[in-house]
């Protein structure tokens, strides 16, 4: 018991944890509850992740968050 491989998750899920993260400041501790990894595995993910959509251009400043549905929505 304990030994052997974590289970790692795909892509987009730790695509998906990383702009939680950046785009409306979801902490590790709540991802890792989401997704149902450990809050390391979420720490890893975003430091996988962040410099891979840096490097595309898609950066959030510190202390931007994105707009919820409804605040973004024409009305």
């Amino acid at each position: 018991m304990g030994a052997g491989a974590k289970v790692r998750p795909v892509f987009v899920d730790r695509l998906l944890a990383t702009l939680e993260h950046l785009g409306h400041g979801a902490t590790h501790d709540l991802l890792a509850c989401w997704f149902d990894v450990d809050r390391s595995t979420v720490t890893r993910a975003v430091g996988e992740v962040r410099p891979l959509l840096a490097e595309r251009g898609c950066t959030v400043s510190p202390g931007v968050r994105l707009p919820a549905l409804a605040e973004a929505a024409p009305g």
